[in-house]
């Protein structure tokens, strides 16, 4: 009974952990029912990808391409929901409604399939807050694919509900500019929907345009306009008089702990850090207000300049690479001779090697650990000069100006 509990937290935290795949797998079910025959595909995905000529291959049989390419969608989008993406969530809400009209108005005996439609688009729309990854590259790559199959599933479409159109579309070149001119909402009127199934797919057209092209400038330029404007807000703030300060190069599990830290004694500090503001957002809400941020490496002479390395008060090189954190120190040691530094190990293997970069203190939380573990196992007084001396391996306070006992 004492391992229930713990055992159920666990399961449930998990699931949550996973919830993105839950929807990734759900959406990507409903591409594959797609390729099913009860579709109105008579061939098999196995006759599909057993082609050995092109010139064998009757357009005809694959008679339900519009959906064929709603799968392709589907599946395509199944992907990005793995990633987390917010562009494949949205588009993914659009081809199920799209999904879920088509099987209501040209296939009403499968309630089961649209019944889980309806039920996946619930899913998504219930998990939206898990799908808030968006980057320029990605979105863009995203954005290409969406368009790509998009128009073909348009184009297609066009040529399949051909004859439901005034006048009918009966080749490709008049499929895409119909296909073009509908998913833009240009609408010339030269080509007008006449029965009900072309109807209906022209406004399927006209929705998955429109939510393909918004979705995809907002996941593109969205990003960089916030950035561009986050730094301009962010000039136009006074800074903060860069003397007799502590510097805090990196982010990191502990250099959060330290800056949160430093900002409750009050204590001046400059982050610098290559992380971009956005990312900075949760940490500046921790600390408790905004931060003072240079934008760099920490290794760059310029940077460590911008951040003031010649009047701080002490640089701390506290990120989760041993090596950088050495560097880091050589350089502002290089640029001022007289600074006081603070060097993490976050690897025990590495302290003798660390040790010859001369920091004034060199922390090491593996090993800090390890000893009062033992320590303590060992039934050792702790008082508070020996955690001390176990904490900073140099034997003395950062700015104590007494000599170091022996």
């Amino acid at each position: 009974m004492k391992f229930t509990i713990p055992f159920r937290s666990k399961i449930l935290g998990v699931l949550r952990e996973l919830r993105h795949i839950l929807a990734a797998a759900a959406v990507l079910l409903n591409g594959l029912l797609i390729f099913k025959a009860l579709w109105g595909m008579p061939a098999t995905l196995s006759d599909l990808f057993s082609v050995h000529d092109l010139s064998d291959v009757s357009w005809f049989d694959i008679s339900g391409g519009p959906w064929f390419l709603l799968g392709i969608l589907l599946v395509l989008n199944s992907v990005g929901l793995l990633y987390r993406s917010r562009l494949a969530w949205a588009v993914s809400l659009v081809i199920l409604l799209i999904t879920l009209a088509f099987t209501l108005n040209f296939y009403p005996d499968l309630h089961g399939r649209a019944g889980f439609t309806a039920m996946t688009l619930l899913i998504l729309l219930l998990l939206k807050g898990e799908f808030t990854r968006s980057s320029a590259t990605a979105g863009g790559i995203f954005a290409v694919i969406s368009f790509i199959v998009l128009l073909f599933y348009a184009s297609y479409g066009s040529l399949y509900f051909g004859k439901g159109f005034a006048p009918p579309i009966n080749d490709l070149v008049t499929a895409v500019y119909f296909s073009i001119v509908t998913m833009t909402t240009v609408g010339y009127g030269d080509i007008i929907p006449k029965t009900e199934s072309a109807r209906l797919f022209s406004v399927s057209m006209i929705v998955a345009g429109i939510t393909v092209f918004a979705t995809s400038l907002t996941t593109v330029f969205g990003p960089i306009l916030h950035r561009g404007l986050s730094k301009l807000v962010r000039s136009r703030e006074p800074q903060m008089e860069r003397k007799n300060h502590f510097i805090v190069c990196g982010v990191s599990v502990l250099s959060a702990s330290t800056i949160i830290q430093l900002r409750q004694r009050g204590l001046p500090l400059t982050l610098v850090t290559t992380k971009t503001l956005d990312e900075l957002a949760q940490l500046e809400q921790r600390a408790g207000g905004k931060l003072d941020i240079v934008t760099g490496d920490s290794t760059d002479n310029e940077i460590l300049e911008a951040a003031g390395v010649r009047d701080c008060r002490a640089l701390l090189a506290v990120t989760d690479d041993d090596a950088f954190n050495a560097f880091v120190v050589l350089t502002a040691k290089e640029m001022n001779p007289d600074i006081k530094t603070v060097l993490v190990v976050n690897d025990a293997k590495n302290m003798r090697k660390v040790k010859q970069v001369k920091a004034d203190v060199v922390l090491s939380p593996q090993l800090f650990g390890s000893e009062i573990l033992a320590s303590v196992l060992s039934g050792e007084d702790l008082d508070h000069q020996k955690l001390i001396s176990m904490l900073l391996t140099s034997g003395h306070g950062l700015f104590d100006t007494t000599e170091e006992t022996a």
